[in-house]
C-alpha cells in the first residue's frame, strides 16, 4: 500500500511561515495571526486580502505575489515551520503498515530534503517528489508511483488534494491541520476528514 502525503499544512506546521511573510510584505497591515487565518480558512487568498483589507491597488498585488513567490522558500522563513505535535510516532506507525511517499507543489526540491532531515521527517518516505512549478501533481504521482492500487491513499489538506486523489483513482483523506475547514473540505467529497495526520490510522480506514 502506498500513501502519498502533501508537505505544508499536512506533515508540517506552516501557519507562522505564511503569516510572518504577509506582515514581511505588507508592512502596513495590523493583522493578527488568528484574523488572517480565519480568513485563509475561508477560502479567501492573499490578494484578496490586500484587496479589501489594506485597498492595495492590482499593481502593488502583482509586486507583492512576485515577492512572495521569490521568499516562501527561503531559509530564513522556512525555518519558522514546525512539526505538528506527535507526527513522529504516527509516522513510524503508519510506516509499518504501508510505503509513505511526499508530493509537494513546491518550486524548489533540494529545501524540501533539507528541512525534511532537520525536523527528523527525511528518513520515513521512500520518495519526495516536488513539482517545482513545471508539472502536475498528478503526472508525478503517475510517472514515479507505478503499483499504485485502488487502496493507496492520498492525504493533504487543501481540495486539489483530493482532486488529485480522485484523478489517480486512489482512496483521499482530508486533513483540518491547512488552509480550508471542514465545511470547505467536505465539497470535496473526500473519503474521509481527519483532524490531522496524527490522527490518521489505516486501521479505521478499511
Amino acid at each position: 500500500m502506498n500513501i502519498i502525503f502533501d508537505l505544508d499544512g499536512t506533515l508540517i506546521d506552516s501557519r507562522l511561515r505564511l503569516y510572518r511573510l504577509f506582515q514581511h510584505l505588507a508592512p502596513d497591515s495590523k493583522m493578527s495571526f488568528e484574523k488572517y487565518w480565519e480568513l485563509k480558512r475561508k477560502k479567501i487568498s492573499n490578494e484578496k486580502i490586500l484587496l479589501s483589507e489594506l485597498d492595495y491597488n492590482k499593481v502593488q498585488v502583482t509586486r507583492f505575489v512576485t515577492k512572495w513567490m521569490k521568499l516562501i522558500e527561503t531559509p530564513p522563513f522556512l525555518s519558522l515551520d514546525e512539526n505538528f505535535e506527535g507526527i513522529h510516532i504516527a509516522l513510524n506507525h503508519i510506516q509499518q503498515q504501508a510505503d509513505l511517499h511526499v508530493c509537494t507543489s513546491r518550486q524548489f526540491h533540494q529545501p524540501v530534503l533539507d528541512q525534511l532531515a532537520s525536523l527528523d521527517l527525511l528518513h520515513f518516505f521512500k520518495q519526495i517528489l516536488v513539482t517545482e512549478q513545471k508539472y502536475t501533481k498528478v503526472s508525478l504521482i503517475a510517472s514515479h508511483i507505478t503499483n499504485r492500487s485502488i487502496l493507496d491513499w492520498v492525504v493533504g489538506d487543501t481540495g486539489r488534494d483530493i482532486q488529485v486523489g480522485k484523478l489517480l483513482n486512489m482512496r483521499t483523506c482530508a486533513v483540518l491541520t491547512g488552509f480550508l475547514s471542514r465545511e470547505s473540505l467536505e465539497g470535496y467529497n473526500p473519503d474521509l476528514i481527519s483532524d490531522s495526520v496524527v490522527n490518521f490510522s489505516l486501521s479505521n480506514c478499511t
